[in-house]
């Protein structure tokens, strides 16, 4: 047998999982680690500047739908790593954590050392599952069981908790088994008497109405789901983790991304008498399933198909709730709807007039582009760079307040994987990690990163991480000035006397600038008909470049939506909601 260091040994473990690169920044407590993956072929050490490595994990495993894998030195790092684990946990993306700490005789319980911590508690609320590692022989044990742990059901990060004396000791290792030994790697199949009771809920509706969410992304599902949706005739559109399970192009799209997606989204999901809702949550952009969002039970058949059963009926009562894989489900609907030999009863003109609906709706928002010889506003922006990459198979993440509002109406996804939102926990900054990790697995791609002058301001540091690998990810900030969707929230409840009254405004920064600072292509756009060149210029750069479009904040006509759903039972005065159809 060979002797061998626990980080020896905990990166193959990672190998044989087929882990291709590990995201942190290097610190006392991994530098056993980093040079186990300087010395292991096939496994790299990616450093950003920053811990948004748990947000490049995050972003890889959404991207290419392999688990993330990303590490921390102690205390310090260990700290700053879990804001990207919570975003992953709120979207149900695989990520595993490696944190090291103070050696076993000093730790749990601690005893007063230099950058000591509880990393399990800390870690427990942000993590599908969490360990510590108190032994060298565990170490494959327990790396195995996150794989499983993260992968299995429902996807989400774990973490696991290494004692420097632990990874730093060496022992004899023995042949690491295969992952398909220790770890489920089929699909888990829905119960068929619940599969042939909801095809016949469907085949015998009205106005059904198909959601897609992230499982079905997870499970690779979305051509069995649209499969559904033409065999049906049924209306359809997806939450914001679902992006991309429908085109934009197809003939009856009325928009996508839950109430987002604006007011033709929310009649279907208001008048449909049956709603299928496949690999999602009745999240807030879904209304958590109530009024105004949904009608909801008794008016409307809910049936619910997801992986995890504690889903289920959580926000809305079910007339079936299907546990299991999405893609295996959707398949199983399909052969029943086949031996039913019924043809469907979906009424094709609720289905034209939703699409009716939309086309008012963007009607309605065409002066909200301004004019071509006057200011960007954020609606043109957002329109110019959704016509700009439509035919280019590019990969977009979108970070801002307001800025996802615009984004979502007219950057569009074409198929899965496309467009990216941190839609469970809504967090900042995550935007140019994700982008930076979206590139490194995708060199060849068009990668976008959409977001405001505050987010992008958070993370502003990882163009340093772009420049050094090469990653030639374009970042658009949508530059207002300030926190520029609060502020118009403040103004709508408090009035304009509340804007001016506290300070959240910039200081003027020059974006462009500071990005070829650091050895990025940087321009400054201030008019409508610069946009285009300006983002053809970027990308033929070759380099990581950041746009900074001074523009005026304008607010979405959704922005009364998404208030009534974050503010209900505040007792707070509502802004105003959708345009009317």
């Amino acid at each position: 047998m060979t002797e061998l260091t626990g980080a020896e040994v905990l990166v193959k473990a990672l190998k044989k999982e087929g882990v291709r690169h590990v995201f942190g920044i290097s610190g006392h407590g991994i530098v056993a680690l980093m040079e186990a993956l300087r010395n292991e072929e096939g496994i790299d050490f990616i450093c950003p500047r920053q811990e948004s490595a748990s947000q490049m994990a995050d972003g890889w495993a959404r991207a290419t739908g392999e688990i993330g894998v990303c590490c921390s030195t102690v205390a310090p790092g260990a700290v700053n790593l879990v804001t990207g684990l919570s975003e992953a946990y709120a979207d149900s993306s695989p990520v595993l954590a490696i944190t090291t700490n103070n050696q076993s005789t000093i730790s749990y319980p601690d005893v007063g050392a230099l950058e000591a911590i509880d990393s399990l508690s800390f870690y427990r609320p942000v993590t599908k599952w969490n360990s510590a590692i108190h032994r060298w022989d565990r170490i494959p044990e327990l790396v195995q069981r996150a794989f499983r742990e993260a992968l299995s059901g429902r996807p989400g990060p774990v973490h696991l908790d290494i004692p420097m004396d632990v990874i730093c000791g060496k022992g004899d290792a023995s042949q690491l088994p295969n992952p398909e030994n220790y770890r489920p790697i089929g699909r888990v199949r829905g119960d068929l008497t619940l599969i042939e009771r909801a095809a016949k809920i469907l085949l015998d509706a009205e106005r059904p109405l198909l959601v897609a969410g992230g499982g079905v992304i997870a499970s690779q599902a979305w051509d069995q789901f649209r499969l559904l949706v033409d065999k049906l005739g049924a209306a359809a559109t997806t939450t914001p983790e679902g992006s991309g399970c429908l085109s934009a192009d197809r003939s009856y799209f009325f928009g996508d991304a839950g109430w987002l997606g604006g007011n033709a989204v929310m009649q279907a999901l208001q008048e449909a008498d049956v709603i299928l809702a496949v690999g999602c949550n009745f999240s807030s952009w879904l209304g958590l399933g109530k009024p105004p969002i949904m009608s909801g039970p008794p008016q409307q058949k809910i049936i619910h198909v997801n992986i995890d059963p504690s889903s289920i009926g959580k926000n809305v009562a079910v007339e079936i709730g299907i546990v299991g894989d999405a893609r295996t489900v959707l398949m199983d609907l399909l052969a029943a709807m086949e031996e039913n030999k019924q043809r469907g009863r979906a009424n094709n003109k609720w289905l034209q007039g939703l699409v009716e609906t939309y086309q008012q709706y963007l009607k309605s928002l065409e002066p909200m582009l301004g004019i071509d010889n006057g200011p960007i506003t954020q609606a043109r922006l957002a329109k110019e760079v959704g016509e700009y990459l439509a035919d280019k198979d590019a990969m977009v993440t979108i970070d801002g307040g307001m800025t996802f509002h615009w984004a979502f109406t007219y950057i569009h996804a074409y198929q899965p994987r496309q467009r990216f939102f941190a839609a469970g926990g809504g967090q900042l900054g995550i935007g140019q990690p994700m982008a930076n990790a979206f590139k490194l697995a995708f060199p060849e791609r068009p990668v976008l990163n959409f977001c405001g002058d505050g987010g992008f301001g958070l993370t502003l540091s990882e163009l340093d991480t772009a420049v050094r690998h090469n990653l030639a990810v374009v970042n658009v900030i949508n530059n207002d000035g300030g926190w520029g969707m609060i502020k118009a929230g403040q103004f709508a409840l408090y009035g304009p006397e509340a804007v001016a009254g506290i300070d959240q405004d910039f200081a003027p920064v020059d974006y462009a600038g500071i990005a070829k600072g650091f050895g990025c292509y940087g321009e400054q756009v201030n008019s409508p008909s610069e946009i285009k060149p300006a983002l053809e210029r970027a990308f033929q750069s070759g380099k990581p470049a950041v746009l900074d479009v001074r523009l005026q904040l304008v607010p979405h006509p959704m922005f009364g939506t998404l208030a009534a759903v974050l503010l209900k039972d505040t007792n707070l005065p509502m802004p105003g909601g959708p345009p009317q159809g």
